[in-house]
């Protein structure tokens, strides 16, 4: 974990050069070099999915869509009264831990480990916390704000990887130019592609939560706005 005073400012994302040390004989360099936080963030998502899918295929038949049914973030729990119970409050934790099939784990996990890296190694594990963290919620929030009074549980952490991928594209546009006007192109189409693709479904016929998969995205710009703003 990087030091207090190495943590505080932003560098920008480019390869950084590493002093030279005496090599071992017949070292060799590891194939994935994953920091901690985003290395964390995979663990835990993995893990819930095959404890889930373990005890699917031993003990309880239906245990994936009892998690889904208890962990699953549903806006009418919060917008009708009568829906809103005990578990309720802790579903804007669980849902971005529970994935609907290997074909959406894989994808996300995926994305997370080739996004948060280069993000985390850029930014640091506290502010890399806050863009993903910020970005699940705000994802969150402009779901519901779209489906208030829908009883399809939302799961998944594509709301916070969209924040992450949102933050690089940001950081990495901001290091090659000041004009943030340019980066409104690249918003555009991410948005329109985002909307074709929940038109269309995903490629299981799932349905897929676009409205907070461009939420996080958005959020994730924004914050990482903020971050570099703050940073001056």
């Amino acid at each position: 974990m990087p030091d207090d005073k190495a943590s505080d400012n932003i560098i920008p994302f480019e390869p950084r050069p590493k002093p030279d040390r005496p090599q071992k004989q017949n070292a060799h360099p590891p194939m994935f070099n994953i920091p901690p936080a985003t290395k964390i963030l995979t663990g835990l998502i993995l893990f819930v999915y095959l404890v889930i899918f373990g005890l699917s295929i031993t003990f309880i038949p239906n245990a994936e869509s009892i998690a889904v049914a208890f962990g699953g973030f549903v806006p009418a729990s919060w917008t009708t009264p009568e829906l809103f119970n005990w578990q309720t409050v802790l579903t804007v934790f669980t849902f971005s831990f529970l994935h609907g099939g290997w074909l959406h784990l894989g994808f996300n996990t995926v994305l997370l480990v080739a996004m948060g890296s280069g993000l985390e190694k850029s930014v640091g594990i506290k502010r890399y916390f806050y863009i993903y963290i910020g970005s699940t919620v705000f994802a969150l929030l402009t779901h519901m704000a779209l489906y208030p009074f829908s009883i399809i549980p939302l799961i998944g952490a594509s709301g916070g990887i969209n924040g992450v991928f949102g933050a690089m594209i940001y950081l990495m546009h901001k290091n090659q130019t000041a004009h943030t006007s340019k980066l409104i192109p690249m918003i555009a189409v991410y948005i329109g592609i985002t909307a074709l693709i929940g038109l269309i479904g995903g490629p299981d016929g799932a349905s897929v939560a676009w409205v907070a998969h461009i939420g996080g995205f958005l959020a994730g710009i924004g914050i990482m706005m903020l971050l570099l703003k703050h940073q001056k």
